[in-house]
């Protein structure tokens, strides 16, 4: 393997990290492959990247539930959006002669977007070169679905039976899991990493709302800190420094650590007992590998739904839809043995911590 392009959209951060565990994994194996990971929209045209990037930033913080109706709306296959003819304009000079100058031998979109401006490039130029779509939720979106795609990464067995409504092939699929850093696929000692991570041997509780800390987290510090369960809790509050600096000011009689931006999530995800977080398809996939029972607050309308509609039905996380009832369902869980053994069992069965590996095994029969 000598030359890998990555296509991503820098919208959240899962989808970038996918991209980053995927590049990584091919660098470990393939010391001399040359890598590049191109931020599509930013790539293309940097101001049209700040009105999509912040449209949908914005849509999420101030009215999700626009978001939430126009993601539903195009899942239904409702025309007001012509995607075609949309990303046939984003077809760009730009990103034919990048092709052609790095002459990639696989290229990997983990972001529907370039998946579908790469398929009208093939099928403009006639390029034979593998496109690879990693789907990056555990759901299928129309979005997705474009002519020339080679093959379809999916994170579950599941979707295979949702994308045959797309008229794909089986053929064209393949249950790897969404790309995971390789942090997530070690063995970890949870009292180690409490010890290195400077917390006390007692109940832990983590809490987190993805790379950009979005969600309730203030709130669901505020009730847990002050609940009448003896516990700690952990905080990731990504790259929102304000609520960083809010948090690390709460006082609240269980114990609270913050942290910011980190790279050893892996490792504060061992050394926890819960998780209550955003379900963001890449967070999904690594607190599934790290075995980790999930508390749901409040999805997003829209990818979170039905990521949150996988998980329940698979057993791995409980929703909560008030936040009086937060501290009840986390003592409930604490109290029922049984139930979380069925939860780490079935987290073992669905999580795939070794994704990156997988796929990077079939990129290289591609290229042989």
């Amino acid at each position: 393997m000598k030359r890998v392009l990555f296509f991503s959209v820098s919208i959240g951060s899962g989808h970038d990290l996918a991209a980053e565990a995927t590049a990584r994994e091919v660098t470990l194996r393939f010391p001399d492959c040359r890598t590049m990971t191109v931020d599509t929209f930013k790539y293309i045209n940097p101001v049209l990247n700040k009105v999509i990037a912040g449209s949908y930033m914005e849509s999420l913080k101030f009215n999700p539930k626009i978001w939430g109706y126009l993601y539903n709306q195009a899942e239904a296959g409702d025309k007001f959006i012509d995607l075609n003819q949309i990303l046939s304009k984003l077809v760009s000079s730009k990103m034919e002669k990048l092709i052609k100058e790095f002459d990639p031998q696989v290229m990997v979109c983990t972001h529907a977007f370039p998946a579908g401006i790469l398929s009208i490039i093939k099928s403009k130029y006639g390029l034979r070169i593998p496109v690879i779509a990693v789907m990056t939720d555990y759901t299928i979106h129309p979005f997705w679905v474009h002519e020339n795609i080679d093959m379809y990464v999916i994170p579950c067995e599941e979707i295979k039976y949702q994308i045959r409504e797309y008229h794909i092939s089986e053929q064209k699929t393949m249950c790897t899991g969404i790309p995971l850093r390789p942090q997530f696929a070690q063995k970890m000692n949870q009292q180690e990493m409490r010890e290195k991570l400077g917390l006390e041997p007692e109940v832990t509780v983590l809490v987190m709302g993805g790379g950009l800390g979005m969600g309730e987290i203030e709130d669901i510090i505020n009730t847990l800190g002050n609940a009448d369960i003896k516990l700690q809790i952990v905080a990731l509050t990504g790259k929102n420094d304000k609520l960083r600096n809010t948090l690390q000011l709460l006082t609240t009689e269980n114990r609270i650590k913050v942290f910011g931006y980190i790279d050893n999530v892996a490792e504060v995800m061992a050394a926890s007992d819960f998780i209550i977080t955003k379900p963001g398809g890449l967070t999904t996939a690594e607190v599934l590998a790290q075995q980790l029972p999930m508390v749901i607050v409040n999805p997003l309308p829209g990818q979170e739904d039905r990521n949150t509609e996988f998980l329940l039905n698979n057993g791995v996380a409980v929703k909560v839809r008030k936040m009086q009832n937060l501290a009840p369902q986390i003592k409930n869980l604490l109290e029922n043995k049984i139930r979380l053994k069925q939860i780490k069992e079935m987290c073992a069965l669905i999580g795939r911590p070794d994704s990156a590996a997988r796929l990077v095994d079939y990129m290289e029969t591609l290229i042989i």
